[in-house]
């Protein structure tokens, strides 16, 4: 599967994902995030390690668009970054919680509609299918392994968090 290709179904996946929170009950909410939080961290780093940045350097002058999208993308994940920073301090019981997660989800949204729209036909003029195949082979790896590496430290994350609650 290429790049496009893959990031296209991932974007279904995070789509669907927060379709399933925003009409989830209250008490679900925090169960459902921690099962789509790591899946947009790894999106994100896999998106620029293996797309973005080499991107960067290959479009060069041949399209400005692509060439400066690295730097607006990561404008656009600071900002993500902030909301869930806030999120972070509140309970996804509570209305503000839900406020926060449905502004997360409208820049998602938007970032997604730029990418598909715009972004990703320019990158397929920039590089060949080879080479669309090689970073599309190189991003599911990254996920698998970021997020093979994520369960396995939660067990331990979670278990000196009780640790910290019972003491």
């Amino acid at each position: 599967m290429d790049a496009i290709q893959f990031l296209k179904q991932e974007h279904q996946k995070a789509k669907a994902g927060f379709e399933q929170l925003l009409k989830a009950a209250p008490e679900a909410r925090g169960e459902l995030w921690t099962k789509l939080q790591p899946e947009l961290e790894v999106h994100e780093k896999i998106e620029d390690a293996d797309l973005y940045e080499p991107l960067s350097r290959d479009a060069g002058k041949g399209d400005s668009t692509l060439a400066e999208w690295r730097k607006k993308h990561q404008t656009e994940v600071d900002k993500v970054e902030g909301l869930l920073k806030e999120m972070g301090k509140l309970d996804p019981r509570e209305a503000p919680w839900l406020t926060k997660l449905k502004a997360v989800h409208a820049n998602l949204e938007t970032h997604i509609r730029e990418e598909e729209q715009d972004i990703f036909p320019r990158i397929s003029k920039v590089w060949d299918e080879k080479r669309l195949e090689r970073a599309g082979t190189a991003m599911r790896e990254m996920k698998e392994k970021t997020l093979k590496t994520a369960t396995e430290a939660a067990p331990a994350k979670d278990a000196g968090s009780q640790m910290r609650k019972a003491g």
